[in-house]
């Protein structure tokens, strides 16, 4: 390792070990490197004043101001309220963590964006992203995080929670003997497919058997 400065103990380190790396305190073994020509012996008092000097930051990244800390933690409130309004929301991070004013500036527009565009959806309580409607005006609400996707017939269409089970299902095609085109609404089950979904809602929001009327929305034909 190289020594950085002759009245300091600050060390270079070798490659790979993370930067600058602070060796304080080698007591009279630092001092003895310490040249003696035509300058005085390092007072007790000026090696106290090192001692306080800059807490290490993070391996390889520099030390964070105050200001930047309280930024940071910013940025991280701000990232978990958009997260639990938009499961699907991906950022991208410098390493280390951001603490830029214009990476929270960023964040507070994008969850500003959110709040205002929330609606939610009264049977459910689930935030909707978007409206899914068929040329006939029938509507399936997604939810937020979740996608559509069409059904085992290829022209049912299913909206699904994030987690994959389903939240409306548009049959417009019958199935079942004798049921008209109808809809289906679910709270969020364990997953795909009917052996994932959750539990049935009537259209007022109410639970009901999977297999009774009230199960079965009615739809334009």
């Amino acid at each position: 390792m190289r020594r950085i400065n002759d009245f300091e103990d600050f060390y270079e380190a070798p490659m790979g070990l993370g930067g600058a790396l602070e060796l304080r305190d080698f007591s009279e073994a630092a001092n003895s490197r310490l040249p003696s020509w035509g300058r005085r012996a390092v007072r007790e008092d000026r090696r106290s004043e090192f001692v306080q000097a800059r807490p290490p930051g993070r391996r390889g990244l520099p030390a964070r101001t105050p200001t930047q800390e309280l930024i940071a933690d910013q940025i991280g409130i701000l990232m978990r309220q958009i997260k639990r309004l938009n499961p699907n929301e991906a950022f991208l991070e410098p390493p280390g963590g951001s603490y830029s004013v214009q990476a929270r500036d960023n964040l507070q527009r994008r969850l500003d964006e959110l709040q205002r565009a929330l609606i939610v959806d009264p049977r459910t309580g689930s935030p909707i992203q978007r409206h899914i409607a068929d040329p006939r005006g029938n509507i399936a609400f997604e939810p937020l995080g979740g996608s559509t996707v069409s059904g085992q017939n290829p022209v049912d269409t299913h909206t699904l929670y994030p987690n994959g089970s389903n939240y409306h299902r548009m049959n417009p095609q019958r199935h079942g003997s004798g049921k008209p085109p109808h809809g289906h609404g679910h709270l969020m089950g364990t997953g795909p497919n009917t052996k994932g979904q959750g539990p049935s809602l009537d259209i007022r929001g109410n639970i009901v058997p999977w297999n009774s009327p009230d199960a079965h929305w009615p739809m334009r034909k």
